[in-house]
């Protein structure tokens, strides 16, 4: 009984590790975007920035994932899940308050 509570706790750790993951990313690439549509202005973008940060929130998550496979192969599974659906539902949200400010705009 006692494994299986500790196993609960591990996937229940590697969903909330991944939402957090999912959200902290999202919000990260949001932000460069925003930085790439303000340089259309007038500047040339700098799109090598955006694309070594991106191998590198890559790379970290696949550490994370690889670090829920060694604990709890069940966390990993739900890790990928959760990062999966957490970022649909961001995307979402993020594309309804695009199409609310263009709305506005027009």
């Amino acid at each position: 009984m006692e494994s299986e509570t500790v196993k609960v706790f591990w996937i229940i750790f590697w969903i909330l590790v991944a939402t957090g993951w999912s959200v902290l990313s999202f919000q990260w690439l949001r932000k460069e975007v925003e930085e790439i549509r303000l340089a259309q202005n007038g500047q040339k973008p700098h799109l090598a920035g955006l694309i070594l940060r991106r191998f590198v929130v890559f790379i970290l998550l696949w550490l994370l994932i690889y670090l829920a496979l060694r604990t709890e192969p069940l966390g990993a599974v739900g890790m990928v899940i959760a990062i999966t659906f957490s970022t649909w539902i961001q995307v979402i949200i993020y594309n309804n308050r695009l199409n609310k400010s263009l709305d506005r705009k027009e």
